[in-house]
């Protein structure tokens, strides 16, 4: 480690662990601002709370990065089930969900893995498809939520109930696949079906009245999807010699409509913006620029990193490696995680790094596609989510997040200084290193990487031709 590393070190870890700004940034988003939903009124002023502070900072460029989207309102929302016996029940639709009135049979899927979809394919056409939510268990990859409502859609579904795999009377929530999900406008991005959250209380209960004989339910629900805007908000620390090479950095600072979104991803907005505050003072002195980003519109298809990631792309951008942190600073913190894209040669590289800082933190390689680092990573760019352990290690899917319950309670101040030390130490090195091993990706080795993920086919209807 070189003298000046060891320096940049001291005025990082000196700024965040002698301040309680992250926290008084957290509070603010999360109980002032409150939920944050995409394309809403309430983003906005986050937005430009996020640019504000940014500029307080000392850093440079600050902007709001504007793109067209189609937001949603939520309206009334009803579930009674017809038979074997009549109750309503509660349950909420999900963003995108269209307004639907409709009677129908129901059939069970289970986890809704693709085997129990072709399981039962021919019984699925006409019917509501029940199905768990995503049932990962942490460091498990099984399907998204997108992809069990697609195979609904495909074998002629009427609607998709998920059920949350953890109990305490959380509904579960997340957005649905548009019509056309390569478009931008209201017409595009409202859902062909309903698809309605439940708790796994409401769930149990249906699959026990299921166990009788036939069970038939009927949906109410009125919504609103409408053309609006969202944005990225960006400010620069400038390099001092490749100031063209940029070192990419930050979180999504919107938030479904049930909950604060502390955790997912409020938390992760606050620490790449503590990585850009502690950072400030360095403008000038580091090799390259490193730009702190607030994605806009995660929640309802990155579509904030989608349009960052083809914006620099059309203005020749050099990204060197892009830090994505989504679900950085939960919990009480020191757990936190880096998973890498589909690049192995950089695991013996930041495991390097760990025993250099001495960091001890867990590293891996998996490229999915359900974050703001995916669509950098069609590009080619090396990249990487850092995310935190929280209390809902032993939870399935989710946890806490898209409920209820994903609430600042479950945010400490310590979590976000040590995610913020541990990210701004990885982003001086990622712009200091001149042996940094990572590359930009031909389009064949995207291809590649895509199909031994198995994500290929899946990017290839849903990006059109981009891949």
């Amino acid at each position: 480690m070189t003298r000046d590393l060891r320096e940049f070190d001291r005025i990082v870890l000196g700024e965040i662990w002698t301040s309680d700004e992250a926290w008084r940034n957290l509070v603010f988003l999360c109980d002032d601002l409150g939920h944050r939903f995409a394309g809403t009124d309430r983003e906005r002023r986050a937005a430009e709370f996020l640019a504000e502070r940014m500029r307080a900072y000392g850093l440079q460029n600050v902007r709001l990065e504007e793109f067209p989207m189609a937001t949603w309102d939520r309206g009334p929302c009803h579930l009674w089930v017809t038979a074997p016996l009549e109750r309503e029940l509660p349950a909420i639709a999900m963003p995108y969900c269209p307004s639907a009135r409709l009677e129908a049979e129901v059939i069970d899927v289970g986890e809704g893995e693709l085997p129990d979809f072709e399981r039962w394919a021919s019984e699925i056409p006409g019917k509501i498809v029940l199905t768990d939510a995503e049932t990962n268990r942490p460091g498990e990859r099984k399907s998204h939520r997108t992809d069990k409502f697609n195979w609904a859609i495909q074998r002629r579904a009427v609607a998709v109930l998920f059920i949350n795999q953890n109990p305490g009377q959380l509904h579960i929530t997340g957005s649905l696949t548009g019509r056309n999900p390569n478009g931008t406008r209201a017409v595009d991005r409202e859902a062909l079906i309903p698809g309605l959250g439940l708790s796994y209380e409401t769930g149990m209960l249906l699959r026990r009245l299921a166990e009788r004989g036939t069970l038939r339910l009927r949906i109410a629900t009125e919504n609103r999807t409408y053309d609006s805007r969202s944005a990225n908000v960006i400010g620069e620390i400038p390099g001092r010699e490749r100031p063209d090479e940029i070192v990419l950095v930050g979180g999504h600072y919107d938030g479904h409509d049930i909950a604060q979104g502390a955790g997912d991803d409020a938390a992760g907005t606050v620490v790449g913006l503590e990585v850009g505050r502690a950072l400030a003072p360095l403008a000038g002195q580091l090799r390259r620029t490193v730009r702190i980003i607030c994605f806009g519109a995660e929640e309802l298809g990155l579509l904030g990193a989608y349009h960052h990631a083809a914006q620099g792309a059309a203005r020749g951008e050099r990204f060197r490696f892009v830090l994505n942190l989504d679900g950085a600073g939960r919990g009480t913190g020191g757990q936190e995680r880096l998973v890498l894209s589909g690049l192995p040669e950089l695991v013996p590289y930041f495991q390097s790094l760990a025993r250099q800082l001495p960091y001890n933190f867990t590293i891996r390689d998996e490229l999915n596609a359900h974050s703001d680092h995916f669509p950098f990573a069609l590009h080619g760019i090396p990249n990487a989510t850092l995310s935190s352990r929280d209390a809902t290690a032993g939870m399935l899917g989710r946890g806490w997040g898209h409920t209820e319950a994903d609430t600042l309670d479950k945010v400490t101040l310590r979590s976000i200084q040590l995610a913020a030390a541990l990210a701004a130490r990885l982003v001086i090195r990622l712009s200091e290193d001149e042996a940094f091993p990572g590359r930009l990706r031909t389009p064949e080795e995207v291809r590649q990487q895509l199909a031994d993920a198995g994500l290929l086919e899946r990017v290839r209807a849903t990006e059109g031709n981009v891949i």
